[in-house]
């Protein structure tokens, strides 16, 4: 199991969030470097790894305490819901669809998710989990 306390008891959640965020990005640009065809096929898995990405953040500031949490997951919810309503025009072969909704995706991950103050998280802030900060 991958510890999110480094050996010295400092917090590693941001680093955490940042190897979600990397993942998801690399599935992102992977896809949109595909040719069209390659769409159909490939958008369910972008779909699966942006569901899972999103799981693993909600589970990290849940963890810290991260007092944004609620509209957090709303949000996540409500670009998972952009990407199942395109999903059946993707695998119909609206690629122009698939391609808007692949930027968009990309252009979110890429500025706002990330620059909203979570990392580095500070766990002694939170005191949920000070004992391990020697707290």
């Amino acid at each position: 199991m991958y510890s999110y306390l480094s050996n010295s008891g400092a917090p590693t959640l941001g680093a955490a969030l940042q190897h979600t965020r990397k993942r998801l990005c690399r599935q992102i640009d992977y896809l949109a470097m595909q040719p069209d065809a390659a769409f159909p096929v490939g958008w369910p898995a972008l779909v699966s790894v942006t569901e899972a990405a999103f799981r693993h953040e909600e589970s990290i500031m849940e963890l810290a305490g991260y007092a944004g949490l609620a509209a957090h997951r709303a949000e996540n919810a409500r670009i998972l819901s952009a990407l199942h309503h395109v999903t059946p025009r993707v695998e119909y072969g609206d690629v122009g669809i698939a391609r808007e909704a692949l930027a968009a995706l990309a252009a979110v991950v890429s500025t706002h998710r990330y620059a909203i103050g979570i990392a580095p998280i500070d766990l002694h802030l939170h005191g949920k989990h000070a004992r391990h900060a020697g707290a």
